[in-house]
């Protein structure tokens, strides 16, 4: 049984982008101080301010990356889903967690500890030097998406929100639209980009009239990303 636990480990942590350039033995070494958890819908894994021992990956199920400002007010920052890594800076950071993380359903994941991943990079710091090509990036993603906050208009910043989300969690259907299989409140999609309520709503109900979204029957949206693609 344990064998076939650290089998599986290796074999979904190879499958991570992070760590598509290690290995037999490198990933290996890594699968060997990873840990399995499946976590309950609305339980935290972490909380903003305390101290970052662990990053995580999504097996399945999707998780809230949030803060509260100091009026009380919440500002989501990401949603992660199914293959993919969080907070990324803690592979080589020490400060505290910058945001809180929540189940937002039922998930499984995988965590790692960051002591346990130190003692494992002495090892092996050949394994550093290959995460670094993968953080940079990271960077570049981010600066991309700053450079849309200040010089893109709201319609093309909700869209560009919009395509990010159908390529995160994105559910391809047979006439190939994307059906975004995380269920957001137009106030949780605001939060995301800085934008209000209203103006999200405003966007989004545009968008429908010009065939870029659609409202399926489970109250999710569909989303033409050539429709998309046209208008940006």
């Amino acid at each position: 049984m344990v064998k076939e636990v650290s089998r599986l480990l290796k074999e979904y942590l190879s499958s991570m982008k992070i760590f598509e350039a290690l290995d037999d033995e490198e990933i290996s070494a890594v699968a060997g101080i990873a840990h399995h958890r499946n976590v309950e819908s609305g339980i935290h894994l972490f909380h903003m301010g305390e101290e970052m021992i662990n990053f995580y990956f999504v097996v399945s199920g999707n998780v809230k990356i949030y803060r509260i400002d100091e009026e009380g007010r919440e500002q989501i920052i990401n949603f992660f889903g199914k293959g993919e890594m969080f907070p990324h800076h803690a592979v080589f950071r020490k400060d505290p967690y910058p945001a809180s993380a929540i189940t937002a359903e039922d998930s499984e994941v995988i965590f790692i500890s960051k002591k346990d991943f130190e003692d494992v990079i002495r090892r092996e710091p050949e394994i550093a030097v290959k995460l670094f090509h993968y953080i940079g990036e990271l960077i570049i993603d981010l600066q991309h998406r700053l450079q849309e906050k200040m010089l893109k208009p709201t319609d093309e910043q909700v869209l560009l929100l919009i395509r990010r989300l159908a390529y995160a969690h994105g559910l391809v259907l047979r006439d190939g639209r994307r059906e975004i299989t995380l269920k957001l409140t137009k106030q949780e999609m605001a939060n995301m980009i800085g934008l209000t309520r209203e103006t999200v709503n405003r966007n989004i109900s545009i968008f429908r009239k010009l065939g870029i979204l659609e409202i399926g029957s489970t109250g999710l949206m569909i989303v033409d990303l050539e429709a998309l693609e046209e208008y940006i």
